[in-house]
């Protein structure tokens, strides 16, 4: 496995050994490889969600446990997947692990302040993770709004919603890129009767050859 660290304290594993590093705060990405794929049929999909988990699990320090509300399913490939989970102390973390148990990456936040709710309406950007030259994948949080759309250039970007795993108010949404992709992505958001714009950054502010959104 190859990896990259970005603005993170992030790191990769292979074999049997295993990395957790700690954060400051949501706004430190966490980026390393992680293998990407085309659409895989349901039943694949669900057997490598469940071997990536288990694999991940494995690795994972106690204090570092989901909490009662599990692991949401953030991404999945054909040989790893992305999960994001809240301890049980409220602590936010994010790991990535390949089906085949050979590599495992994970951080987890110090303090459940590093994630507390806005008193005000805001995208906080939550985990971003790429395998080079192929994918990035980024789970951001809505607090007091919801989103309603993720564009790139004008274009749709599809993104879904995650089961909570962090305060019940917040909502969490996941979307992928090509893995070279640079700039920001533009998410409308409702906040109470009206709509607004925020912007997501990505991996790379400018990527060369590359795209980049703007």
């Amino acid at each position: 496995m190859t990896c990259v660290a970005l603005i993170s304290a992030a790191a990769c594993t292979s074999g049997d050994e295993s990395s957790q590093a700690e954060t400051h705060g949501p706004t430190e990405p966490i980026a390393a490889a992680r293998t990407a794929s085309p659409q895989t049929t349901t039943a694949a999909r669900s057997a490598v969600i469940e071997a990536a988990k288990s694999g991940l699990l494995a690795k994972v320090s106690t204090k570092d446990l989901p909490g009662h509300a599990g692991m949401a399913t953030a991404s999945v490939g054909q040989g790893s997947a992305l999960f994001v989970w809240a301890t049980t102390d409220g602590r936010f973390c994010s790991g990535a692990a390949a089906a085949d148990g050979g590599s495992t990456v994970s951080t987890c936040t110090s303090s459940p302040g590093d994630t507390a709710f806005s008193s005000h309406p805001k995208l906080i950007q939550l985990v971003t993770i790429g395998a080079i030259g192929t994918s990035q994948n980024l789970v951001i949080g809505a607090d007091r709004e919801t989103v309603q759309s993720v564009t790139c250039n004008g274009s749709p970007v599809p993104f879904r919603r995650l089961v909570g795993v962090l305060d019940s108010r917040r909502a969490l949404y996941a979307f992928d890129l090509p893995g070279q992709t640079g700039g920001s992505v533009t998410a409308t958001v409702i906040r109470a009767h009206a709509t607004a714009t925020e912007h997501v950054n990505l991996l790379w502010e400018r990527h060369n050859g590359s795209p980049t959104c703007r």
